[in-house]
C-alpha cells in the first residue's frame, strides 16, 4: 500500500492534466484509504451516477450532467483529481476478461 501511495503521490500531477468532463465520464480519485464503498456513496452525494469501479477501491468512474457543481461537489467530499478514465492508457479502470 505504501508503494502504491508513493506512486500515485508522484503519478497524480501528471495525470492531473488529462482533462475530465463529468458528462463524457471521470475517474474520481479519492486518497488511497478511501474504501469503495465509501467513494461510490461521496460520488452519489455530489451529484454524479456512477458507471463502473475503477482499477482501485478508491477510484470510482461516474457522469454528471452538471460539471462543475460535481467537480466542486466532489471535491468538497475529499476527492483528489478528476480525471479523464482512459488516461495513462486505461490505467485508471480495471481489466475486463
Amino acid at each position: 500500500m505504501v508503494a502504491l501511495f508513493a506512486a500515485l503521490s508522484l503519478a497524480l500531477p501528471v495525470m492531473a492534466s488529462a482533462p475530465a468532463d463529468p458528462r463524457e465520464g471521470a475517474a474520481i480519485v479519492f486518497a488511497p484509504w478511501t474504501s469503495q464503498a465509501e467513494a461510490f456513496a461521496r460520488v452519489g452525494a455530489a451529484g454524479g451516477a456512477l458507471v463502473r469501479a475503477g482499477a482501485f477501491p478508491f477510484i470510482a468512474v461516474a457522469i454528471a450532467d452538471e460539471p462543475e457543481a460535481f467537480d466542486r461537489a466532489v471535491r468538497a467530499a475529499g476527492a483528489w483529481a478528476l480525471l479523464d478514465p482512459r488516461a495513462l492508457g486505461g490505467c485508471l479502470v480495471p481489466e475486463t476478461e
